[in-house]
């Protein structure tokens, strides 16, 4: 069988880098609300597995999520509101107004 740089490379560690994760999210780049969807599930995943306390998968989770962050509408805003919102910590809050 040929080899195929692509699949056939070996990998010394694991763990994927920053650039590696620039590469899987390029489709993003002209997708904010889809990057943002999957940091709101990247952020649900890693919930979920904090508690079993793998270090090395939270922070790969962690690479991920500031990845999307360049691809969200969010980079010309704030990078704590867009972790604020991924992790459901802004709440909108409603006026109640009387007419008389």
């Amino acid at each position: 069988m040929p080899e195929d740089a692509t699949t056939d490379s070996e990998n010394e560690s694991l763990n994927l880098d920053p650039e590696d994760w620039q590469l899987a999210f390029e489709p993003y780049e002209e997708e904010p609300e889809a990057a943002l969807s999957l940091a709101f599930l990247l952020t649900e995943l890693k919930q979920l597995i904090s508690g079993l306390n793998i270090h090395e998968a939270l922070d790969e989770i962690d690479v991920a999520i500031d990845c999307l962050y360049e691809h969200s509408d969010f980079r010309s805003i704030s990078r704590e509101m867009f972790e604020k919102v991924i992790e459901g910590k802004i709440t909108s809050h409603k006026k109640r107004c009387c007419v008389n």
